[in-house]
């Protein structure tokens, strides 16, 4: 949208966040769905304590290890406000050129580029993060530049961005605070916004003691050519106080020191003389790859479902898809090693030979528009997966099946061709995971003769573990 709308608008807060609404819609063509915002729904919203249907609350698994509360909005109206108050602080602010994080043009690859090539690299933590970010904090920022809110605006917007914490101290007594949730659209910016300050006397030490500086979130990270990280010694003695003037704590379980002598990594990228991922990324997008091309897309997806879900902790309502993880994961190998690197060359081209064969267009007459990413014999199928249970809606007046996978009832749709007492003879079926235009994934019980999809090779179980252990020890 327009920036200059913003910057130059001076009128109330709510007319401000409809006029920026309404330009987001029209942006994504969906401008006939703009509803303004309330003054009621401002008001409401602008006070922590109304804790109703604000958050959800939900864990994901750290790649450092542990776990991560993230507390995003569950009303979708307050969502929505949010990411409209988000716009109006990208138009007004630019965070500081150490902030790495949640910056546009910058990332973790960015912020890992800044450290290759040294001696020593020195991480360190800050513990609790985000809501170690107070809404007093916030407020007070808010009417500084260049927001330079009145005092009551920003006392509004604060509230808006920030939820009620109740806990209990060591004595036992109940204790509220107003606090910044990790989740929320508008919560990212303001931790830049907070830690200018943090970010301009940090890279004031660095500049002094000779050493390279960045910040990407809670995670900061220091590098030279010379150790100056020794336990009290005038860097680190330094480094403590202003991190504590600052209001933060340094989580001193995750302050670690990496010399060139291991491997040093950067917010998850390694460093040295050039940039790389670890051996562990490259071989799980093999393995799946690998998989996919012996044993077919079912028997990969199959795979790889349970260890997604068991690596990420959370995942939203219904299944990844995994083509697109596999993309996702591919673009940032590419990110980090660039375009050039073989070993990312090799896995795009394999993996780009198989999504081209898995959305090949085979189509039969009766499903002009749907195309088949992969056809088993129904008996294959069943040995494998469970029983196909064929049932029958005397409500909808038609037909449907379902198959349980990973604990979860899969719905099939059942082609219409096929009568009631040829489902009796199920050797005469076949199952396919199929596409339809709009992209959507839906599983069709059909007769074989109906699509004439190259089955892939049956799985042997034994044979596909022993064909793992096999790549895990590449």
């Amino acid at each position: 949208m327009d920036r200059e709308i913003i910057k130059n608008y001076h009128g109330d807060l709510l007319t401000l966040l409809n006029k920026v609404k309404k330009a987001l819609l029209e942006e994504n063509g969906m401008g006939d769905l703009y509803h303004p915002f309330t003054l009621r729904q401002i008001t409401f919203y602008s006070n922590p304590n109304h804790t109703k249907n604000r958050y959800k609350q939900f864990e994901i698994k750290k790649k450092a290890g542990g776990m991560r509360l993230i507390t995003a909005p569950q009303n979708k109206n307050f969502k929505t406000l949010l990411q409209c108050l988000n716009e109006i602080f990208k138009a007004l602010y630019t965070p500081s050129d150490y902030a790495m994080g949640f910056t546009e043009g910058r990332s973790v690859v960015t912020n890992a580029d800044i450290h290759k090539n040294q001696n020593y690299v020195f991480n360190i933590d800050l513990k609790d993060f985000f809501p170690s970010i107070t809404q007093s904090r916030i407020c007070n920022r808010l009417q500084l530049a260049p927001f330079e809110f009145p005092a009551k605006i920003a006392l509004v917007v604060s509230g808006l961005c920030c939820m009620k914490e109740t806990f209990k101290d060591e004595s036992g007594k109940e204790i509220v605070r107003y606090v910044l949730p990790q989740g929320a659209p508008t919560s990212p910016i303001i931790t830049n916004m907070i830690c200018d300050k943090l970010d301009r006397r940090l890279a004031g030490v660095a500049k002094r003691f000779g050493l390279r500086y960045s910040r990407y979130a809670d995670d900061i990270t220091f590098s030279s050519m010379h150790n100056v990280y020794s336990k009290g010694g005038e860097f680190l003695t330094e480094l403590n106080r202003i991190i504590a003037d600052q209001g933060f704590t340094i989580n001193e379980k995750k302050t670690r020191l990496q010399t060139n002598r291991m491997r040093q990594e950067v917010t998850g990228i390694i460093v040295s003389k050039k940039l790389n991922v670890t051996q562990n990324y490259v071989r799980n997008i093999r393995n799946i790859l690998y998989i996919w091309g012996k044993y077919g897309f079912i028997a990969a997806q199959s795979s790889f479902l349970p260890k997604y879900k068991a690596d990420k902790g959370h995942v939203k309502k219904g299944n990844p898809d995994m083509i697109n993880v596999l993309e996702g994961k591919l673009l940032y190998l590419k990110m980090v090693k660039g375009e050039g690197d073989s070993v990312y060359q090799r896995l795009r081209e394999k993996f780009d030979r198989l999504k081209n064969d898995a959305l090949g267009i085979l189509k039969t007459n009766a499903f002009s528009n749907v195309t088949y990413i992969e056809t088993l014999p129904l008996s294959d199928f069943e040995n494998k997966n469970g029983e196909v249970v064929i049932t029958y809606s005397e409500k909808k007046h038609k037909r449907y099946a379902y198959f349980n996978l990973d604990g979860n009832k899969k719905l099939v749709s059942v082609n219409l061709d096929i009568t009631e007492e040829e489902e009796k003879a199920k050797d005469n079926f076949a199952i396919s995971l199929c596409q339809d235009a709009k992209g959507k994934r839906f599983w069709l019980l059909h007769k074989k003769t109906k699509v004439t999809v190259p089955t892939p090779k049956p799985v042997d179980l034994d044979e596909l573990n022993n064909d793992l252990d096999s790549l895990l020890n590449i």
